[in-house]
């Protein structure tokens, strides 16, 4: 083995009249860490799409939803009770939910008006984290988002001999769309809520609110449509009385929903149905891993092509050390030696180009987190690249460049290992 690597290293030392090996080498070696890098980040980058878009989904979304066949249901209190008894449940929360339009004094939006329990809803989701602005200005520490949180049910008197309004909480996005800031006043419009009129079409009914703040998720889908009322304000605009349209639960291992949600479904059996964050955006990523998969199948083709350029620069060396190879099988050397020569060139090759694309992926990853490159919100999800460096994917990546380097020297090794030492010095 020794003999073996001390040849093999001679044959990768740079000689004057094998510079075009040497260069060729050299080109190989580039070419593997070329592509180890590339695979590192934009994996790395894959993997913080959709780690931080479940993050903010189910920041803004509970991870399980408990709904009723019926659409909705009363007597919620009952099934919170149970609900919070089963193991693995860290949190529950009742809410109603609609879709209205919102209309301000210069534009209006299709959104969705959820009704929230404020005393509950801040433990199950990630609203009372993303308030950013209030009546007062920027909230800059949680217990000013927690007053604030508090505080949306008690109605604003805006003008004097004007009944109290009802408050609001809606997204960033949204807010800049309406063109109002927390303590403007918003209409909401349910189109069919009013009844119907004496031509038997339905009327509209209007509802006012005040901006009790604003919020920031990151996820311009949501700061573009949520919008945050309490349930009995949500209630009474939707003239409902006490139902609600479900109950939302926090669990405390998000990857062991699937088990939690089936010990919910026996503790709140028919009408009761049960859904979870993995069924609920099972299609978004599952598009998403497979688009992982297939990125990373084609940017190893960036190191199989120089696992190419490895083929050839070992049949270059077979072919111009033809003579010391007879030599060393005159010698005595074994055929297995003189293969092993062969593999261990191309293994370094992989082995330094892997290390080297390795190191460069992983500080390539550090300046993108760094960087926070910024995206533009009308396109993607995100406001920022994200990147997240999973230790598992990084060894993957680089086993399979040096596996792949080690797979192109089997054949370049074997006709060096079947030259005949009588052919090899006949002219010589």
């Amino acid at each position: 083995m020794r003999f073996a690597l001390l040849i093999a290293l001679s044959h990768l030392r740079s000689r004057r009249h094998e510079a075009g090996i040497s260069a060729i080498t050299l080109i190989s070696m580039i070419g593997v860490t070329v592509g180890v890098t590339a695979l590192i980040m934009v994996l790395a980058v894959m993997e913080g799409f959709e780690v931080d878009l479940r993050d903010k989904i189910l920041g803004s979304n509970a991870h399980l939803v408990v709904l009723s066949y019926a659409g909705q249901f009363s007597g919620h209190e009952g099934a919170l009770t149970k609900l919070d008894e089963v193991e693995g449940v860290t949190a529950a929360a009742p809410f109603v939910y609609t879709e209205v339009m919102a209309r301000s004094e210069w534009s209006s939006a299709g959104v969705i008006l959820k009704g929230i329990d404020p005393e509950r809803t801040g433990a199950v989701t990630d609203v009372v984290e993303n308030l950013t602005k209030g009546p007062d200005g920027l909230l800059e520490d949680e217990e000013a988002r927690q007053a604030l949180f508090a505080d949306l049910g008690t109605p604003l008197v805006r003008v004097e001999g004007e009944a109290p309004l009802p408050g609001m909480l809606i997204g960033r996005e949204l807010a800049d769309q309406l063109k109002v800031a927390p303590g403007d006043r918003v209409h909401i419009v349910n189109p069919i809520g009013g009844g119907q009129g004496p031509f038997g079409m339905p009327i509209p009914k209007v509802r006012p609110f005040h901006i009790a703040g604003v919020f920031y998720s990151g996820m311009y889908e949501y700061d573009t449509k949520w919008s945050y009322v309490t349930i009995p304000a949500a209630q009474e605009f939707l003239q409902q009385g006490s139902l609600v349209t479900g109950i939302e639960a926090r669990v405390d291992d998000i990857d062991g929903v699937d088990d939690i949600a089936e010990d919910v479904q026996e503790a709140l059996p028919y009408p009761f149905y049960v859904r979870h964050w993995k069924n609920l955006n099972r299609n978004l990523f599952s598009a998403l891993k497979l688009e992982k998969i297939v990125m990373g199948l084609i940017l190893s083709l960036i190191v199989a092509v120089a696992s190419l350029n490895i083929v050839g620069s070992l049949i270059l060396v077979v072919v111009t050390r033809s003579r010391e190879i007879s030599i060393l099988r005159a010698l005595g050397t074994r055929a297995a030696t003189i293969r092993l020569i062969f593999m261990l060139e191309g293994l370094i090759i992989g082995v330094v180009g892997t290390t080297l694309g390795t190191v460069l992926g992983l500080l390539g990853c550090a300046g993108l987190k760094e960087y926070r490159f910024p995206l533009d919100t009308d396109v993607y999800y995100l406001d920022t690249l994200p990147v997240v460096v999973v230790p598992e994917t990084v060894v993957i990546v680089a086993v399979s460049a040096v596996l792949i380097a080690f797979l192109a020297t089997i054949y370049p090794a074997t006709v060096g290992a079947r030259i005949n030492p009588v052919d090899g010095l006949r002219y010589e």
